[in-house]
Parts: structure tokens; C-alpha cells; sequence
């Protein structure tokens, strides 16, 4: 399955649609503006994923105690062979807790992402191939899945496109979870207000890239899909691309003729005085 997860809202709030095979199932939000108090206490506002009747499925809870004591001694990783970090509990719509994310760090350049949830332990492997930021989803040693971010953004409005196997269709909603919760902790507006276009080139040198296979998606996903998907990423960079060129080339011009009019103004003072 492939589940289309887009970014609707990033002005005063953040909110997002989410689509299983092209049919909208869930929406989500997360934490709009940035509060700076200590030991990140403004992380223990949740993120939320509800069904279309806005019902909760699922929130977060961020573990403060757990996280103080993970984080309390820098660089805890080289001492003790790991070092968990941004661990946030998930409360079901009972607040129950059922699962975790977290970061898990077990070198200088060995990082992942660990969704724990009842009994099913994943791993996700980040890495940046380009024009895209790929997180690979892996079930013991087989990979399961992958969430693919274009490295291009229009008005702060963020995009993922999520590959699952269709036998873990039962992971959909936690999956998507996960990817709101990921780009909270990444891509958070942090109260940005209007609009901005971005992008970016980028490549991840990490021990993660083993785990990289390009051809993994086109491997098991209809090709008439994957294409059209990637064709409308292309499309998008390049629109956003030729906006960010068209703001570069009004400011110019905005530039050239204050200078012109500041010219001007000094020449007729000059020749008065």
C-alpha cells in the first residue's frame, strides 16, 4: 500500500492529511509554536492522529523523567554502548500507553529511529539520497517499508509519501504516526508565519546507508504508481524552484531601483547645496 501523508495547515497550526491508497482515513497535528522552557518541558505537548470524525486514535506523551536521565550524560553512548533520546510515548485513546518512539544512538555515526509498539520492535534508518530524505523501515533484518520526503517545500507545507508491504497494512496508522511525529522533531515551523520556498541537495555518510537499497520501492510497488509519484516530486521542486528564482528576481529589482531612487534623491541634493 502507499499512503500519501500532506501537510495542509503550517500557519498558527500545523495539520496534516493522511490518504491509504488515494482514500483520506486519517488527519493529524502537532505543536505549532516553539516555547523555550528547560528540559524541553514544551515537547509534553502531543502530537495527534484522529480518524476522519476526528475521533483520537492515538497521541503522544513525552517521557520527561526518561528522557532527563538518557540525556543527562553527554556522549552516554561511548560508555555504555547506547543512548536513547526524544523518547515519546504513545497513549492510545484510552491513555493507555502501547508503544514508544525514540532515537536510538550506538556510535559517532550510527543513529536510527526505534518505533516499539505492543510486541513489534522497528527500526528506521535515515538517510538523505539526494533530492530526498528516505527512511528506511526494517523488521528484524527485512525491510518493511519506506518513507520518502522530497527535500523541496512550498509555505513551510511539508510531504511524505509512505511504501508499505501490503501484508503489514496493519502497521498504517502507526507508520503514518511515526512520520508526523518525525517531522515534528525535524521540520516543526516553530510560529514561522507566511510562506517561504526551499530546496535542498543532500547526502547522508553514515553506517545507515548500508541499509539503502534504490530499487527497493520500484521492487514492489506497481511502476505506473511509483512513477507518477516521483514525477509529481520532480514536478514540484522544479515549480518551486522557478518561485524561489522569480522572489530572487524581484528583490533584485526591488533592490536596483531603491538604490536608483536614493541616487536620484542624492543627485538633486547635491546640486541644490
Amino acid at each position: 500500500m502507499i499512503i500519501k501523508i500532506k501537510q495542509t495547515e503550517s500557519n498558527l497550526k500545523n495539520r496534516f492529511e493522511i490518504k491509504v491508497n488515494n482514500e483520506l482515513k486519517y488527519l493529524a497535528g502537532t505543536p505549532w509554536m516553539e516555547i523555550n522552557v528547560p528540559f524541553n518541558m514544551d515537547r509534553m505537548r502531543s502530537c495527534v492522529i484522529t480518524n476522519t470524525d476526528n475521533n483520537i486514535c492515538y497521541t503522544t506523551l513525552y517521557d520527561v523523567a526518561e528522557n532527563i536521565a538518557n540525556t543527562a550524560i553527554p556522549m552516554k553512548w561511548a560508555f555504555t554502548g547506547e543512548q536513547k533520546s526524544q523518547i515519546y510515548n504513545i497513549l492510545d485513546n484510552q491513555n493507555n500507553i502501547c508503544g514508544k518512539f525514540y532515537k536510538l544512538t550506538n556510535g559517532l555515526i550510527d543513529t536510527k529511529y526505534v518505533i516499539e509498539y505492543g510486541d513489534i520492535l522497528l527500526k528506521s534508518y535515515d538517510v538523505s539520497v539526494g533530492k530526498t530524505r528516505n527512511l528506511l523501515i526494517y523488521n528484524e533484518n527485512r525491510q518493511i517499508a519506506e518513507i520518502v520526503k522530497p527535500l523541496s517545500v512550498s509555505n513551510y507545507k511539508d510531504e511524505y509519501n509512505l511504501f508499505l508491504l501490503d501484508e503489514y497494512s496493519d502497521l498504517d496508522i502507526i507508520l503514518s504516526f511515526f512520520t508526523i511525529v518525525f517531522d515534528y522533531q525535524n521540520y516543526g515551523n516553530n510560529g514561522r508565519t507566511g510562506s517561504q520556498e526551499s530546496v535542498q541537495i543532500k547526502y547522508t555518510y553514515s553506517k545507515n546507508n548500508k541499509f539503502y537499497d534504490k530499487n527497493w520501492i520500484t521492487n514492489h510497488f506497481p511502476k505506473e504508481e511509483v512513477d507518477s509519484i516521483y514525477s509529481q516530486m520532480l514536478e514540484n521542486r522544479k515549480n518551486t524552484t522557478n518561485s524561489i528564482k522569480k522572489q530572487g528576481k524581484y528583490i533584485l529589482l526591488t533592490v536596483g531601483l531603491i538604490w536608483l531612487v536614493l541616487l536620484i534623491v542624492f543627485g538633486i541634493f547635491f546640486m541644490f547645496f
